[in-house]
């Protein structure tokens, strides 16, 4: 379904298209109302830049204790630290609360 927002951005890129006589595919380009494969690329891009900004703001001792129990591990401990931390920011971003991460 598509949401009130992104409905009145195609109404204004189709109106925008008649008035300046561009090709409708034009104006909803413009409007990034398209998914191209550059976009789609640069929407991965950007999603894998900011986990790894995210990952490198956590501190190790935290992760582990956090997701462990304690403050130190082994490699393979901090790997599961690392997966399960994944996996709660996979589930916030599932459910638009990032930002509450």
């Amino acid at each position: 379904m598509i949401d009130e927002e992104t409905y009145k951005r195609f109404l204004d890129a189709q109106e925008r298209a008649k008035q300046s006589g561009l090709a409708l595919i034009e104006a909803l380009d413009y409007r990034r109302l398209l998914l191209t494969k550059q976009r789609e690329h640069d929407i991965k891009v950007a999603l894998l830049e900011d986990l790894y900004r995210r990952l490198d703001l956590q501190s190790p001792n935290k992760l582990l204790s956090f997701y462990i129990g304690r403050p130190d591990g082994s490699a393979a401990e901090m790997f599961e630290a690392v997966k399960q931390w994944l996996d709660t920011v996979t589930s916030y971003l599932a459910e638009d609360k990032l930002e509450d991460l």
